[in-house]
């Protein structure tokens, strides 16, 4: 046995539609079940936790609004919902500042989770 095959999976959700601006970009994601965070979070009912969706945000920052730099900061976190396997949710991110966005994880009504992250 390869001791990499645990880490052999998928680390970001589907993307099924991306409007880009200026200054912010909205994706719409269905955060599918075979991602290799679910793997023991939890047995019994898998969420995405939370150090995820914020990893997701700052990737997606980098590729679709070219936010560069190391995580200098996280302020205003924000969870308030669970994001579970096969959800379609919207994650919205507004480029501040040339270092600084913020994200938003939500759908319809319903807000999953937030936060300002700072980049150095």
């Amino acid at each position: 046995m390869n001791l990499m095959d645990n880490n052999v999976g998928r680390i970001l959700p589907s993307i099924n539609s991306i409007e880009r601006h200026d200054d912010n970009v909205l994706l719409s994601l269905t955060i599918d079940a075979d991602l290799r965070c679910f793997r023991g979070h939890f047995d019994d009912v898998a969420v995405v936790p939370g150090v995820v969706q914020l990893d997701w945000a700052i990737i997606f920052a980098r590729e679709y609004l070219l936010m560069q730099g190391d995580v200098l900061d996280v302020s205003v976190l924000k969870f308030q919902k669970l994001l579970l396997p096969e959800m379609r949710v919207q994650l919205e991110i507004i480029k501040k500042e040339p270092k600084k966005f913020v994200f938003t994880y939500f759908m319809d009504n319903d807000k999953f989770s937030s936060a300002r992250v700072e980049l150095s």
